[in-house]
């Protein structure tokens, strides 16, 4: 394969896989998954969800909590962890002041959310303190419709384009959208901030010139299609748009941060770190989050019923015992993005965690 060629594979790949300038990347991000697509079955293919995902994903599993006896709680804001005084967790404080106890605290959050509640007194642990080495990266999501069918693949494409990661016409990889006449195409607008390697702060950007940005850059990719190159001499147009920002994404896999990624098991014994930045042998993606689960509910069941549960990862010989201890920061505001999300809004409205 020409050297050129395989130059652009792998500048596509790490926008792809941490959304980040590939020569800000570690490549042992891109050696990762190198080494799932060929020796995984199934290794290389993506899917997609047949319809949106809190009815088609996040439903489902509510209803089989629900029908064992559990309950599944949204809007309830984690103000505070407290603790007991062998420093186990005694209960989690909410916003709206009510709180919750349990036999087992699993954290589900972004690194940088977790960074913002650790308790005074776990902050001088060298489990929590390499949390300061990880931090998320920023990225959006753009939704365009348009005004016909474009000529697309039935799957995930990896972009070449310097703004765009990858994209999907959904018209063609979703049954939700499969009976549409037109396209709707779904984008990763990345890297989106000079710290990530983008020519200028686009998260902070209008809507208006994100999308003027985005269409630009199709324009490239479908020359004969959207714009002037269009047989019409005019192309696709852009009926209806969506921006969705994402200050705090997956943690940024530059070189040498692997190392300060947790494991599930904590030094708190009825605490258990989930999210797709603690350890497992995918990365910061959907399939690492899940991975991240399993083994966080394995430790758990494992506790459970008394059963050998594994060991703390140890932490890198750079982390050190903390000389004093630090109060949580907390969380600024009660809206997606405060909490690690994604959310849509004008760019000089979005605030970081």
């Amino acid at each position: 394969m020409p050297e050129r060629i395989n130059d652009e594979i792998f500048i596509a790949m790490g926008k792809a896989l941490d959304f980040i300038d590939p020569d800000k990347l570690s490549m042992s991000v891109i050696l990762t998954a190198m080494n799932r697509f060929i020796n995984e079955a199934d290794g290389s293919q993506t899917a997609f969800i047949d319809g949106n995902q809190p009815e088609r994903l996040c439903q489902p599993m509510v209803e089989h909590v629900r029908a064992r006896g559990g309950d599944v709680e949204t809007g309830k804001a984690v103000s505070s962890i407290e603790l007991n005084e062998d420093l186990t967790v005694k209960c989690l404080h909410f916003a709206d002041g009510s709180e919750v106890v349990a036999d087992m605290y699993v954290s589900a959050m972004p690194v940088d959310v977790v960074k913002r509640l650790v308790p005074s007194k776990w902050s001088t642990m060298p489990y929590f303190r390499q949390l300061e080495s990880l931090e998320g990266i920023p990225v959006m999501n753009i939704q365009l419709w348009f005004d016909r069918k474009l000529r697309s693949n039935d799957g995930l494409c990896f972009s070449r384009s310097p703004l765009l990661s990858v994209y999907a016409d959904m018209s063609e990889c979703c049954e939700e959208y499969a009976s549409s006449t037109n396209s709707m195409l779904e984008l990763v607008f990345a890297p989106c901030t000079p710290a990530a390697g983008a020519d200028k702060n686009w998260i902070a950007s209008s809507d208006e010139e994100i999308v003027a940005a985005t269409v630009k850059e199709l324009e490239r990719l479908f020359p004969r299609e959207i714009g002037a190159g269009a047989p019409d001499g005019v192309g696709a147009v852009v009926t209806k748009s969506s921006v969705v920002r994402v200050p705090r994404s997956v943690y940024a896999a530059t070189p040498g941060r692997g190392k300060f990624r947790p494991s599930q098991e904590s030094p708190i014994d009825n605490f258990v770190m989930a999210g797709d930045f603690a350890i497992q042998k995918y990365l910061g993606s959907m399939e690492g989050a899940v991975l991240s689960g399993k083994l966080a509910a394995e430790v758990v069941c494992n506790k459970a019923v008394g059963k050998y549960h594994g060991v703390v990862r140890q932490v890198h010989s750079s982390v050190t015992v903390g000389e004093h201890e630090r109060a949580p920061i907390g969380v600024r505001g009660n809206y997606p993005i405060a909490f690690g999300g994604g959310q849509a809004g004008s760019g000089a409205n979005i605030d970081h965690p």
